[in-house]
């Protein structure tokens, strides 16, 4: 980490967001167990996720689906991405965590990303929740977590965190957002992707503050670390939004390949993405060097 990047004395705009997003979460820290009203079956009467935000969508498997079977399907993948959640972020909370233990207790950063990794923690239990009462297995990734887990020895780490942070952050929140706004959601859903967008909010928040503000200040080897590792680590991030479990649990023959090879759900992963591809051009993360592998990757149009 660079001298001096410990204290918001460095950072003051990080400092002064900090400080808003405490007094925030004072204002609105939701429990999802008040929240979401778990009296209600978890069943398939209605869809979990919004159809065209499933990786199967308009393939041919999907058109061989009856309804029941779609909204099944839905019920699966919905289970799956909160196993996901779970495992990204238990990975974020390390990644904060790390950067907490390099923060004076005096900064107001220090105060805000323990509430963070607190928020992190309930929406951990509000996945582990849904998954326990949707009648699924245990969805979650199985991955290597490759890049995410070797951040200790890479320049900038701390600017890369942050990266993978939003990557995760961005993408979750287009599909909530969608899953919130759409009255063929089932109500269960619609209200943890409801928490889920409100709280995530502030997090997102804190880490394009943090980059903006960091990202000048780090010198050329740090920023070639962190334009070379974040495509890959992305990728990741984007893979696992396809569970080969659901496919072996549903019996769906070749669903896997089927979903991997959809143009549509590609397309969603892009547009999931944009805002995260957007910022990081802007900030130079991603410039005309790098924006080739973005592109060869499926990341960016």
């Amino acid at each position: 980490m660079l001298a001096g990047m410990t204290t918001t004395d460095a950072l003051p705009r990080t400092g002064r967001r900090s400080v808003q997003l405490t007094a925030a979460s004072e204002r609105m820290t939701l429990d999802p167990f008040i929240e979401v009203d778990w009296e209600i079956p978890i069943d398939d009467r209605a869809y979990h996720l919004p159809p065209e935000w499933l990786p199967l969508y308009g393939t041919d498997a999907w058109e061989a689906m009856t309804p029941e079977a779609r909204i099944t399907y839905s019920r699966h993948e919905c289970a799956a991405l909160c196993g996901a959640g779970i495992w990204f972020e238990n990975r974020l909370m390390q990644l904060v965590l790390r950067h907490l233990a390099e923060l004076p207790v005096h900064s107001p950063a220090h105060r805000y990303l323990l509430v963070e990794v607190a928020d992190e923690c309930r929406h951990s239990t509000m996945f582990g929740e849904y998954i326990r009462r949707a009648g699924t297995p245990a969805y979650g990734p199985s991955a290597d977590a490759g890049e995410l887990d070797a951040l200790g020895d890479v320049p900038g780490k701390h600017t890369f965190g942050y990266v993978l942070i939003l990557a995760v952050e961005e993408l979750l929140d287009v599909i909530n957002r969608a899953t919130m706004k759409d009255d063929r959601i089932h109500p269960v859903s619609r209200d943890i992707a409801k928490l889920h967008v409100a709280e995530e909010a502030r997090h997102v928040s804190f880490a394009k503050t943090y980059l903006t503000e960091v990202w000048p200040t780090l010198n050329e080897e740090e920023r070639q670390g962190v334009q070379s590792l974040a495509p890959a680590a992305v990728a990741i991030v984007a893979d696992l939004t396809i569970d080969p479990a659901v496919y072996e649990a549903l019996g769906i023959i070749g669903g896997e390949e089927d979903a991997r090879s959809n143009p549509h759900h590609r397309a969603r992963v892009v547009q999931g993405l944009a805002k995260l591809t957007s910022f990081l051009q802007q900030l130079g993360v991603i410039n005309d060097a790098s924006m080739p592998t973005w592109r060869d990757l499926g990341l960016v149009a």
